[in-house]
């Protein structure tokens, strides 16, 4: 016949397993809890870039707005300065008219002065030759 035990073997066997099971449980919550603050170190890392490639396109963004603004002034001062030659040119070319016109009615008076001016010679020549005659 077995001999009978106490139980204390049994006892001790399943105290030892829950020691196992309490050691085994801490390892897997201390695993968990690495993990957890690895996802959360990477989370991080990945906003910081996120926020980072933000301000980037941000200030990418904003040197492209200054680029157009220096250009459309630029183009707005070309313009500006087109206008005031064209300005010029057209005052000159009615400058230039108005001279032209002046001689020309100049010369129309020239022109006019002299006719009378022969048309008077002629009238005092026939004068002439109607008296001596």
């Amino acid at each position: 016949m077995a001999r009978k035990g106490s139980g204390l073997r049994t006892a001790i066997k399943i105290v030892k397993a829950i020691d196992k099971a309490g050691k085994q449980a801490a390892r897997e919550a201390e695993r968990r809890r690495k993990q957890e603050e690895r996802e959360l170190a990477r989370q991080e890392r990945e906003f910081e870039k996120q926020l980072r490639q933000e301000g980037r396109e941000l200030a990418r963004q904003e040197r492209e707005f200054e680029k157009q603004l220096r250009q459309a002034e630029r183009e707005y001062q070309r313009q500006l300065k087109q206008e005031e030659r064209d300005a010029k040119a057209r005052e000159k070319a009615l400058i230039a008219a108005e001279k032209e016109r002046f001689k020309t009615e100049l010369e129309n008076a020239k022109h006019d002065f002299e006719c009378r001016c022969i048309a008077r010679q002629e009238l005092r020549k026939e004068f002439v030759d109607s008296e001596i005659r």
